[in-house]
């Protein structure tokens, strides 16, 4: 009859009743939603908001986002109270005529799309999922592995998308009754949270010995087995989010069975803090660092000590990492413990965190498989300004967008602090760290961690984006990938990339860059480290200043020696008969090095802002052997206090400014001064230098100055430095995790 509407009803898979018209056609909009919209509660979300605007129609998650059909246009308005985790990229609406007629509103099974979607990160325990676990009426009570759609493992569980649990190591775990109700029930907490699980279903615990299992009857009994464990002083290696930690007690001794188990003599840990109260009571907290410790992420954060000398076993510096609990079983933990826990990750220096129970004795661990190890994430608040010393855990794969459209591109970064991202138009997803690619189980995980990118961000790689470096693993790695695709390799210098990786961040093409770090491989095939470029359109590089090439005696063996770094330096100085009297070296090192300099065999010739940090550091006696990244300039950082007045000292070379850095060794060597004044001078100096170079080079007065590299973790060059407006990588390391975003973004700038 025409007119009027007839209906049919259809039974759904849950024996829910769905109206479809058979006649006349219904004015519906199809909103398709790109963004962190997968696996964090957004489509019950989206079915909660509809049915509390009486609207009708269907969500579902495609393979690169989700698709709203509901009869008001403006829906996407109405979503201004997203899930915690969730976010919108982008959105498109499009008007449809629906012969369907929708009279109610449902959550669709997901199906599978062309195209990428952005896979959420790994965060906290939920203060929902905190209650229940207290709460001893609550059949997840005291449960280790309790989550909801709001909270728990993410991106480390994930084998591919859409985010359901066949794609994730959960699918193993079948539901019980109770789980299976909450699951398919679109207004429960629980509603598709892909890590449901209970006491009866999921991933139980173990307590191992070695390979013998000594686990307790039940959960319970077996945290409660292995906390005496820790209480009696023995290290347990316990399976969290993204690979073991090693935990202990923080008192010398165990601290010491922890540096002798992964030979870190010296590198700083971190620990573990019930609550705030227990991190005021060792360092002070800011409200941005209080911030930051709580937030759904939970990082380690760097905070500077109360009391230089406590936990001086756990980091001999005057900074301290710490963390707040992340997982319901952190928080059963320190039910029975009450003080600080060291919790660091458990790998050999340089390698990949563990993912098995193959590094130590005792064993806390669980059944659910991590398919991607995930480290920590760490950062430090300088001048209010947050760094990222390592974006991993919490943080990864969530991408960072780039100014530019990019070409399908694979960005392998650098040997250190190594990670890599892919880029698709203008979105650049990062990885998690890596570490030190020279290592082959972190050369493995590289490029394992590659070719798991290409495939979740649905990639067909047209560049390969690379460093100079000849001789890097993840150099020869990009050669490969160039001809397996077939795609354009593209290297990009190491100091540029540092710097564009700021400007990109800021959106920003001409602008003065100033670089400081460890190493990098020159345009001229120098090692560079103290570099200022003026960059016109995004890449269009000249390097107009740097620091003065210094000798380094012994290549590579001077980053472990500082010594031999400051014998060369103070050889501009002092005669041969003044250095052999100078205390600094015995007489057989002084020969030693006379004679590498005579013969000019083993020098090569360095820019390193991080070398000539480390030489100060031996001058004053505070470093002589670098037993992990950065140690004697971070020593140098702890020791400093207040900066003496000196001047910067320029030359000018082949139309370059030089900031001199052999006077300021003249000036160390003869001031009788308290060493930490000195050594903030030393610091100081090379701040205000190089930023001078860059201000004077400016061609007009709002011209930005951007700073980045390794050095910029250093809290008195990195202060001076926002001091004076100079803008700093806000979402990436300023390290060498920032490298392959800007390798990413400049290659596409070059073939552009």
């Amino acid at each position: 009859m025409k007119g009027h509407k007839i209906y049919a009803r259809f039974a759904s898979p849950e024996n829910k009743c769905i109206d479809a018209c058979l006649s006349s056609e219904q004015k519906m909009y199809k909103i398709f939603v790109q963004g962190i919209v997968q696996g964090v509660g957004f489509r019950p979300y989206i079915y909660r908001k509809a049915k509390e605007h009486t609207l009708v129609g269907s969500v579902k998650n495609i393979g690169n986002g989700v698709e709203i059909i509901i009869n008001d246009r403006d829906f996407i308005q109405k979503l201004t109270d997203l899930p915690p985790l969730a976010k919108i990229s982008n959105y498109s609406v499009k008007e449809i005529k629906s012969k369907k007629h929708f009279s109610d509103f449902s959550i669709l099974k997901s199906s599978v799309s062309k195209g990428e979607t952005e896979l959420p990160a790994d965060i906290f325990m939920c203060d929902d999922c905190l209650r229940e676990l207290r709460d001893e009426e609550n059949r997840r009570h005291d449960y280790y592995f309790i989550t909801c759609t709001n909270c728990g493992p993410r991106f480390t569980m994930i084998k591919d998308y859409p985010y359901d649990r066949p794609f994730t190591s959960m699918h193993q775990f079948k539901m019980c009754p109770q789980c299976k109700r909450e699951y398919t029930n679109p207004l429960d907490r629980r509603y598709h949270a892909q890590t449901i699980a209970c006491k009866k279903c999921g991933p139980k615990l173990r307590l191992l010995n070695d390979k013998k299992d000594i686990s307790g009857k039940s959960d319970t009994e077996t945290i409660g087995k292995a906390i005496d464990l820790i209480k009696s002083g023995e290290v347990l290696s316990i399976k969290g989010v993204g690979g073991f930690h090693s935990c202990s007690l923080c008192d010398d001794g165990n601290v010491g069975k922890v540096r002798e188990m992964f030979h870190r003599l010296h590198k700083p840990y971190a620990i573990m803090v019930k609550d705030i109260e227990m991190v005021e009571k060792i360092a002070y907290v800011s409200e941005k660092e209080k911030e930051l410790l709580q937030s759904p992420q939970r990082p380690i954060v760097v905070l500077k000590k109360k009391k230089k000398d406590v936990f001086k076993t756990t980091s001999e510096l005057d900074t301290i990492g710490v963390m707040l609990p992340y997982t319901a079983l952190h928080y059963l933990l320190f039910d029975y413990i009450n003080e600080p826990l060291l919790m660091t990750s458990c790998n050999i220096p340089g390698e990949p965190v563990s993912i098995i129970e193959n590094m130590g004795t005792y064993f806390l661990t669980h059944e659910r498989r991590i398919v991607n190890r995930c480290d920590d994430s760490v950062l430090k608040v300088i001048h209010d300004t947050t760094f990222f010393l390592r974006r991993s855990r919490g943080y990864t794969p969530i991408s960072i967008m780039l100014p530019v459209e990019c070409q399908d591109t694979v960005a392998v970064g650098t040997e250190l602090n190594n990670i890599i991202c892919t880029t698709k138009k203008n979105k650049c997803y990062l990885s998690q760290y890596i570490g030190d690619t020279s290592k082959y189980e972190t050369y493995n995980f590289l490029k394992d961690t590659v070719m798991k990118f290409i495939y979740l961000t649905r990639l067909k790689p047209q560049i390969i984006a690379c460093d100079l470096h000849p001789s890097y693993n993840s150099t020869m790695f990009a050669k490969e990938l160039a001809t397996m695709y077939d795609a354009k390799l593209i290297q990009i210098q190491h100091h540029q990339a540092h710097v564009a990786s700021a400007a990109a961040e800021h959106k920003i093409t001409d602008y003065m860059g100033i670089a400081m770090d460890g190493l990098g491989y020159g345009d001229d095939g120098k090692l560079w480290g103290g570099e200022i470029f003026s960059v016109r359109k995004g890449n269009a590089f000249t390097r107009i200043g740097h620091l003065e090439e210094q000798p380094q005696l012994g290549g590579d063996s001077a980053t472990i020696y500082p010594k031999k770094m400051l014998f060369g330096i103070l050889s501009k100085i002092l005669t041969e008969k003044e250095l052999l009297k100078l205390r600094l070296f015995d007489e057989k090192e002084s020969r030693l090095y006379l004679q590498i300099l005579h013969n000019n065999f083993n020098v090569q010739h360095t820019t390193s802002t991080g070398r000539v940090l480390d030489a100060v550091s031996a001058l004053l006696g505070f470093c002589e052997k670098r037993t992990y990244d950065g140690r004697p300039a971070m020593i140098l950082e702890s020791m400093a206090t207040t900066p003496l007045e000196f001047e910067p000292v320029f030359s000018q070379e082949q139309g370059k400014t030089i900031l001199m850095t052999t006077p300021l060794f003249d000036y160390l060597l003869r001031n009788k001064e308290e060493k930490g004044k000195l050594a903030a001078t030393a610091q100081m100096y090379i701040a205000k230098g190089l930023f001078e170079i860059a201000k004077k080079a400016l061609t007009k007065k709002d011209m930005p100055i951007v700073f980045s590299g390794g050095v910029a973790y250093n809290r008195m060059i990195s202060g001076f430095m926002l001091q004076q407006g100079v803008l700093v990588n806000r979402e990436l390391p300023a390290g060498d995790g920032s490298i392959c975003y800007g390798q990413a973004y400049l290659a596409n700038m070059n073939n552009m």
